[in-house]
């Protein structure tokens, strides 16, 4: 459950910021763009974030996507 609202919340704060025009294709890009947006001067935290994204991304999409 934490999971899925934290994937949500990172999807809602992509779009909010603008860095997807689609937040449903974060596996794309958004997971770069979000971690550079957050994580500007970092770039250990930066990559361990996009590696967090995807993940979650992958986890989504598998259970929501694929029927």
């Amino acid at each position: 459950m934490l999971k899925k609202v934290m994937l949500i919340s990172a999807i809602a704060a992509m779009s909010l910021v603008g860095l997807s025009t689609n937040p449903l294709r974060a596996g794309d890009s958004g997971c770069a763009d979000a971690a550079k947006a957050r994580f500007p001067n970092d770039h250990a935290a930066r990559k361990d974030f996009k590696h967090w994204c995807k993940d979650q991304w992958k986890i989504y999409k598998k259970s929501n996507l694929s029927h």
